[in-house]
């Protein structure tokens, strides 16, 4: 069942693709994946789940390494602007709960995150996260973590990125989570592993404080 707070959700994120407010999109590669893509311990063509993807092209970069990848986002745009703008040729079809375009390795499930099933979602190795789990309010946090333990078998490797700030002002994303909060979500369904400490370069929107970057290694128990 779609809660009250998931459809504020979706109206929220749908009305910023469709007005290209989307300052969380980066160009650039992500360099905490880079740095820190668990390749060596991942299978090869590693199963790989990016929730709400965007236009990401982290994407992009995973399929380089060999991986091959579901992105799912709930912005039909979103999706389309991915494949326009990286000149991918995309073959579309759809169920019930999502439209799916595909090229190549690369899948993207257009549709309410929260609503993929295990059957789409596939024997996934590896998840990476650097927008979605900062993207949503704390009431749907939990719900979200929840859903990732739901999807990743045991074995299978998560890349989370998080930020926090001390702007406690701040009351839209991206939020800012510490990691007691991170222990909270995963602890129960995974071993936690705290990389590193990144401070942001360049945020938007500007922040009031210091933002930094945190990066994490699960293992689904």
């Amino acid at each position: 069942m779609t809660t009250i707070i998931q459809n504020t959700q979706h109206e929220f994120w749908l009305q910023r693709w469709e007005a290209n407010q989307i300052g969380f999109h980066r160009e650039q590669i992500n360099e905490l994946l880079q740095r820190y893509y668990p390749k060596a311990l991942l299978p090869d063509n590693p199963r790989s789940l990016v929730p709400l993807c965007g236009k990401s092209k982290d994407m992009l970069w995973l399929s380089a390494q060999g991986a091959s990848i579901l992105g799912c986002e709930l912005s039909p745009s979103a999706c389309e602007q991915f494949f326009i703008e990286n000149q991918l040729g995309a073959a579309r079809n759809h169920d019930k709960n999502f439209q799916y375009f595909q090229h190549d390795t690369i899948t993207l499930a257009c549709g309410d995150f929260f609503a993929l099933p295990l059957e789409i979602a596939g024997e996934l190795d590896f998840c990476y996260d650097r927008a979605a789990l900062v993207a949503l309010p704390a009431d749907l946090r939990q719900i979200y973590a929840q859903k990732i333990a739901q999807l990743l078998p045991s074995g299978s490797l998560y890349l989370l990125i998080t930020l926090s700030y001390s702007d406690l002002a701040r009351v839209a994303p991206p939020y800012s989570i510490s990691h007691a909060e991170v222990e909270n979500l995963y602890a129960a369904n995974f071993t936690i592993q705290h990389l590193e400490t990144l401070a942001e370069q360049v945020t938007y929107p500007v922040q009031k404080s210091p933002v930094n970057n945190h990066v994490y290694l699960l293992k689904r128990k």
